[in-house]
């Protein structure tokens, strides 16, 4: 049987005894390479062209946060580069995107290339500067349902500043870090209830109150879009949402007067190793890898 795309298993039984043969499958790993021209549709062309359904839609979501998608047309060309397995078998996996090139006929080129750095991988433009990213939409799965400023507060009776905005969440829901930080504050604040509070750096600091439960602890490095919490009602609540603040220098504001962007840059060796592997994935031959005839030779292994 199949045991994975690069090995198969023969089992038989011998003397009451199971032998298991281990039948290694050849799989060439070469990265796999469409071009063409956009005709009236890029999806449509580079389907037409080979490219899996898997690695144009990938390729979509790059460009898309580099150019209007609605600004591609017939002429500009495409060059997309996936992670490609071929077993002698035939068998295929597509596994990640790895390049995304669109040369228009007019405006900007885009040439994205994905790198890890710093423990996290992301896509930057061949001149090794990494995408420019905003704060997330909403710390919460959630729409706003108490914005800032003066308000009359639902438990207190009387009015006073909202210094933050609310969310309505389902109970449990998971709360995100808006952004990179350091947990500055984690555990029980007044009325906020189970409260949790990032630094950003710059006098920026995040708070998001009323928790159910807290995900993080003072000191720990968080990074945009991971969990810090879940929504809850604890504290001055009269039911389950989060409460987010937004801090400039101690003090609160609007939370969404502010966008959080974050631009990585490569230098040095790095950038070098970048380059070259940039260099190294534009000189593949456009279409399918070809693979070798020879077959590898299975290896014994007995067991019970």
């Amino acid at each position: 049987f199949r045991a994975r795309l690069d090995l198969a298993l023969e089992i038989t039984r011998a003397g009451g005894q199971l032998q298991v043969r281990r039948v290694p499958i050849r799989v060439d790993d070469t990265p796999l390479r469409i071009q063409g021209v956009v005709g009236d549709s890029i999806y449509r062309s580079a389907r037409a062209s080979g490219a899996p359904p898997k690695a144009i839609q990938a390729f979509l979501r790059v460009i898309a946060q580099q150019v209007d998608l609605g600004s591609i047309g017939a002429g500009d060309r495409y060059d997309i580069i996936t992670e490609y397995h071929r077993a002698e078998t035939g068998d295929v996996e597509v596994g990640e995107l790895l390049y995304a090139g669109l040369k228009r006929a007019r405006g900007k080129a885009v040439d994205m290339l994905k790198w890890m750095t710093n423990g996290r991988t992301e896509w930057f433009e061949a001149s090794g500067v990494g995408e420019r990213r905003g704060v997330l939409a909403s710390p919460v799965a959630g729409h706003v349902s108490s914005g800032f400023g003066m308000r009359r507060h639902p438990i207190l009776g009387y009015t006073r500043m909202h210094a933050g905005i609310d969310f309505a969440a389902r109970y449990g829901s998971p709360i995100y870090a808006a952004t990179d930080g350091v947990v500055a504050f984690a555990g029980r604040h007044g009325g906020h209830g189970n409260y949790v509070r990032i630094q950003h750096g710059a006098g920026l600091a995040t708070g998001y109150a009323h928790m159910s439960r807290i995900a993080a602890v003072p000191g720990q490095r968080v990074r945009r879009g991971q969990v810090i919490g879940y929504v809850g009602s604890t504290g001055l609540s009269t039911g389950p949402h989060l409460h987010y603040e937004l801090y400039r220098n101690g003090a609160t504001i609007n939370p969404l007067s502010v966008k959080f962007t974050t631009t990585a840059q490569l230098a040095g060796r790095e950038l070098a190793a970048f380059r070259a592997r940039l260099a190294a994935l534009q000189g593949l031959r456009v279409g399918m890898p070809q693979m070798a005839t020879a077959k590898a030779e299975g290896a014994p292994v007995s067991g019970k």
